[in-house]
C-alpha cells in the first residue's frame, strides 16, 4: 500500500532495548504528517496551521485546556492516513478523477487506524470524521449534524479554511473575506453552524487568545495565517 514513502528510522526508546514510548511513536507520526505536508509548497505546514486554527476555535467555544491540547495533538496528525494514498494521486496537478478521489477519501479511515493505539478514542474519532459534512454527504461514514464528534466538526472547518486560504489543489487562494463568505455559504451544509460562528469571532479578533494551552513539547499557538 505504501510504496512511495521514505523509510523512517524508528524513534529511539528511552529504555535501551525496549519499545519506543507512546510519545516517541506519536512524534514519529507527526514526522510522517510533516513529510506529507511538505510534498507541495501549497501544503507545507498544513497540519500545524490546522492545529493552530482548531485550537483557537476550541478556545473560542470554551473548551478546557486539556481538551484543546487533545484537539491540537489530533490535528497535527489528521492527514497522516494520506501515506496510504499513491503519491501520484496526492500530487495530481489538475482535478481528481472519480477513481482518484475515491483513493484520497480513504485517508481519513487509514489515519484513524494508524492513530488508534496512540490517541484516545475521542481523538481517533476526530481524525476519522474530519471530512464528514453537517448535511451527511461527507466521508467515510456519512454521519450528519450532531452525530459528528465536535472535535471532528472543528477540524473539518479548520482544514477547509486552510485549503481555501492556500488553494492546495486548484485556483488562487481566497482572501479572508471571501473565505469567510464561503464558510457562511456552507454553514449547515458542509460545516457545523456553531463552528462557523466561532470562526467569525476568531477572525474578527485582532489579537491571538490571551492564553493558549500547549503540551510540553509544543510551541505556543500562533495566529492563523
Amino acid at each position: 500500500m505504501i510504496d512511495w514513502f521514505p523509510t523512517l528510522r524508528a524513534p529511539a526508546s528511552a529504555d535501551p532495548g525496549g519499545e519506543p514510548t507512546r510519545r516517541q511513536r506519536l512524534s514519529g507520526l507527526r514526522a510522517v504528517a510533516r513529510h506529507i505536508d511538505g510534498l507541495s509548497p501549497t501544503t507545507e505546514g498544513h497540519s500545524r496551521r490546522v492545529a493552530n486554527m482548531a485550537a483557537r476555535l476550541a478556545i473560542e467555544l470554551g473548551w478546557s485546556g486539556p481538551r484543546v491540547r487533545q484537539l491540537r495533538d489530533a490535528a497535527l496528525v489528521h492527514d497522516v492516513g494520506k501515506v496510504g494514498v499513491p503519491k501520484s494521486v496526492l500530487l495530481t496537478p489538475d482535478g481528481l478523477t472519480f477513481e482518484q478521489y475515491a483513493l484520497v477519501k480513504e485517508h481519513a479511515a487509514i489515519g484513524a487506524r494508524m492513530t488508534s493505539d496512540l490517541l484516545s478514542p475521542a481523538q481517533v474519532s476526530w481524525v476519522r470524521h474530519h471530512h464528514e459534512r453537517w448535511d451527511g454527504r461527507g466521508y467515510p461514514d456519512g454521519i450528519a449534524g450532531e452525530d459528528i464528534p465536535d472535535g471532528a466538526a472543528i477540524l473539518c472547518l479548520a482544514d477547509s479554511w486552510d485549503a481555501m486560504r492556500r488553494r492546495a489543489w486548484i485556483g488562487q487562494p481566497l482572501s479572508v473575506a471571501d473565505a469567510m463568505e464561503e464558510c457562511w455559504r456552507e454553514s449547515g451544509h458542509q460545516f457545523a453552524p456553531w463552528a462557523v460562528h466561532a470562526l467569525e469571532a476568531v477572525i474578527a479578533s485582532a489579537a491571538p487568545p490571551a492564553a493558549c494551552p500547549t503540551g510540553p513539547s509544543e510551541a505556543p499557538l500562533q495566529p492563523a495565517t
